[in-house]
């Protein structure tokens, strides 16, 4: 029996801040399968799912939902007819509660004389969290206090619990962009596990991630969107990482993804060093040493302690015990500030918290690390500041109406792609990249594969957290291995001899 179509998009515009994101795009959604959404930064994925939650109108085009015109005007209205996205950038309200995010404008419901019955909702929040297995999540606790990758769990609860509203024969309709990008491996199967539930019971999914192995692993068919236009599609089985690669950027992946053959062998100077390091409660006794172009990768898993040691090293954390010596000069930095004046600079993880200032524009951002080499008799050049960016936007492919966009017109991987500019277009001789492909498209990712191997071909060294195992161990000249605040193994990661993921995977888990 075939199945019936939940939600169709047809023909769908999009025009803003002086860029068309989309150019008359399609999206047909059948009960009960998850669909695949992929393409490069910029392709249009998000935009298409914004217009489809509601927050923002589409130029021209139609929808349906249950075979009836729709045409949102919020996400609340959206959400009434069985429609809710996790957004790429978390939407929870940092200083509520966890109950009260997951009911956030339902308070209604738990009213009683006037009055919000707080037992009865963290009661009806507690089996909300339970039906997605994060029962472990206390829903009175301030979402502030929740790690990102708890976070994320609370934003997936807080959907998928729309799936019991409305009529119980209603078929349901979720949004996940980027839902994978902070969760580990475990976390990762989990919601596979939960998505399955849904459609087993005629919900349907979209998923956007640029994990292609992610998307041929949860998705029956795969949409492609390239520069805001239809690329083609295809059922599952048909589909492999190649052909998804090929139709999102025109060519095939190459055969040097990590680009060993330009890997060089590490120079014998120390630039770091790191003797019986230790943060109280977080990693201990941990001797570290980073050569003058070197790769040096960090592998564990979340709590392992390998984020900790790189905020010690740039500055935003202050150790407990141990020294740190940078080019032979014992340090010790109570700011990221005087770090970087020692020429070390972290791309951080959360971009938006701690990366970017949305509101300048992509040129200022790009500025923010490196202003005296920017300067002339004290002063920042603007015809610098502005020749840096048009570099940077060149090199690599940022998708930007120009240099004076405001950063907050970008999507989220070209915005990543400004705070990587900035990173190696600074002073800076030691980079820390925690997580720089993260939400990143594979196109993206090999240039700053390259672009990284240039740098350190240049004598600059850096330290790398990568976004999965078999990007660290690709990238890095030398892999540590750490579990539970303790290195626990090291390897050398020649071109052409590198360690298998189950050797790390040993010492990790």
């Amino acid at each position: 029996m075939d199945k019936k179509l939940l939600f169709s998009a047809k023909n769908i515009t999009k025009s803003f801040y002086g860029t068309q994101a989309l150019k008359g795009v399609d999206l047909d959604i059948y009960e009960g399968e998850v669909v695949g959404l992929i393409g490069e930064n910029g392709a249009g994925k998000s935009t298409l799912l914004k217009i489809i939650i509601g927050v923002q109108p589409q130029t021209s085009g139609e929808m349906t939902m249950h075979g009836k015109p729709f045409a949102p005007a919020d996400p609340m209205a959206a959400n009434k007819e069985g429609i809710g996205m996790v957004f790429q950038e978390q939407s929870l309200i940092v200083n509520l509660s966890v109950g009260q995010n997951l009911f956030f404008g339902h308070e209604k419901d738990f009213k009683n004389m006037g009055f919000v019955n707080w037992g009865k909702m963290y009661e009806e929040s507690r089996k909300v969290l339970e039906e997605v297995n994060c029962g472990y999540i206390n829903p009175k606790k301030k979402v502030i206090d929740l790690n990102f990758a708890t976070r994320q769990m609370v934003e997936i609860a807080k959907v998928v619990n729309l799936t019991k509203t409305g009529h119980d024969d209603q078929k349901c309709l979720i949004l996940l962009d980027e839902p994978t990008s902070v969760l580990n491996e475990a976390e990762v199967q989990n919601l596979f596990t939960e998505v399955r539930k849904l459609t087993a019971k005629g919900h349907s999914v979209v998923f956007v991630s640029h994990r292609l192995d992610e998307v041929l692993n949860i998705s029956d068919r795969v949409y492609i969107y390239k520069d805001g236009e239809n690329a083609g599609n295809m059922n599952i089985q048909e589909a492999t990482e190649d052909k998804l690669y090929a139709a999102m950027v025109g060519h095939g992946t190459t055969t040097e993804y990590y680009h060993q053959s330009e890997q060089k062998k590490a120079q014998a100077e120390v630039v770091l060093e790191a003797k019986d390091l230790g943060l109280a409660g977080v990693f201990k006794h941990c001797d570290v040493k980073l050569h003058k172009g070197e790769i040096l990768g960090i592998c564990g898993v979340v709590g392992s302690g390998k984020e900790e040691i790189c905020s010690v090293i740039c500055g935003d954390e202050k150790p407990t015990s141990g020294e740190l010596y940078v080019k032979n000069k014992k340090t010790n930095y109570s700011s990221p500030a005087q770090a970087l004046a020692d020429g070390i600079l972290m791309i951080p993880k959360e971009r938006h918290a701690e990366g970017i200032v949305r509101n300048l524009s992509v040129a200022e951002n790009m500025a923010l690390s490196n202003a005296p080499l920017l300067a002339e008799h004290g002063i920042v050049s603007v015809k610098k500041v502005n020749a840096q960016a048009d570099e940077w936007i060149g090199k690599l492919r940022i998708k930007t109406s120009g240099r004076d966009a405001e950063l907050i017109s970008l999507s989220g991987g070209n915005q990543q792609k400004v705070v990587f500019a900035r990173a190696l277009a600074s002073e800076a001789d030691i980079i820390i990249l925690n997580h720089p492909t993260r939400g990143v498209d594979v196109g993206a990712k090999e240039e700053i594969y390259a672009l990284t191997r240039e740098v350190v071909a240049q004598g600059k060294s850096v330290i790398l957290l990568g976004d999965t195992l078999d990007e660290c161990i690709g990238m890095s000249n030398r892999v540590i291995v750490m579990k539970d605040g303790l290195i626990t193994g090291e390897f050398q990661a020649d071109a052409g001899e590198k360690p298998s993921q189950v050797s790390i995977v040993t010492l990790m888990m």
